[in-house]
């Protein structure tokens, strides 16, 4: 099977080394198009505004100065490789993307972006303790290509499947997760001192500006979703969730608008 891999952690990270080198073992062919440098949190993101610059550092290994869901797109359209890949696995990203990270994760953009385009594609995440220990990667890696012909029917154009791995896994315990609201108590801090600084090059303009950065705080789940991927990872066990590509339609919501659409129609009418 030939598998393209991409990430969000740039093409040195070690998490997709680690899967490349698993995949190659069990005598897959792999291809990598992955980012630069670090883009995480960077969601599906697109570059729209400038050139993308792809450098082969390999046979069928590229990394480009982009976005992980520009990385699928050239990949696939801008003839980097000699043909379609089987199935994409965007990872293994260095820490969990569950619940409320999904929107921010350029780890699972990446494989959205893939799924869209047709190819079948998987998310990996993994989390070190926060200790001395390493990340699993190896586990991660060897989970996914222990499972990926169980799991590859149900990666269509509609869904990709979102693995999560716990630090002290024992790599074959898993469980069927869905998602949930979660609560991130993160700082604002202020980087310095206010200073002066262009703001707008086209104008020449100048204005006083404040240096802020973002400080992570503990997570926690704000509802009861009793089998949520984040009370997966609380357990121990491996969170495998099929996500769907397309944003969710609220029906409660849906319903409500055609109240109010069929009330207009009705006043229309008198």
């Amino acid at each position: 099977m030939t598998i393209l891999l991409v990430n969000d952690d740039g093409y040195q990270a070690e998490g997709i080394r680690v899967l490349e080198e698993v995949l190659v073992s069990r005598g897959h062919e792999v291809w990598v198009c992955a980012p630069s440098s670090q883009r995480s949190a960077s969601s599906h993101s697109m570059t729209l505004s400038r050139d993308v610059v792809a450098t082969l550092y390999g046979p069928d290994h590229w990394h480009l100065n982009g976005f992980p869901a520009d990385c699928i797109l050239y990949a696939l359209r801008g003839g980097l490789f000699p043909r379609t890949p089987d199935v994409v696995v965007s990872g293994i990203n260095h820490g969990y993307n569950i619940s409320t990270d999904i929107l921010y994760s350029g780890t699972v953009g990446a494989a959205s972006e893939a799924a869209l385009a047709g190819i079948p594609a998987f998310s990996l995440s993994c989390q070190g303790d926060g200790g001395l220990s390493r990340y699993p990667f190896k586990t991660a890696a060897d989970f996914l290509a222990e499972h990926l012909s169980q799991f590859l029917p149900l990666a269509t154009k509609h869904r990709i499947i979102n693995i999560n791995v716990p630090p002290h896994s024992d790599g074959k315990s898993w469980k069927v997760s869905g998602v949930s609201r979660l609560f991130y108590d993160d700082a604002v801090v202020k980087g310095g001192t206010e200073t002066t600084r262009i703001f707008d090059h086209g104008q020449a303009k100048f204005g006083s500006s404040i240096l802020l950065r973002l400080q992570g705080g503990n997570v926690s789940q704000q509802d009861d979703e009793a089998e949520s991927d984040f009370h997966r990872m609380e357990e121990g066990v491996i969170a495998v969730t099929a996500l769907g590509v397309l944003p969710l339609v609220d029906g409660a919501g849906q319903e409500s608008l055609r109240l109010l659409a069929a009330n207009r129609k009705s006043a229309d009418n008198t």
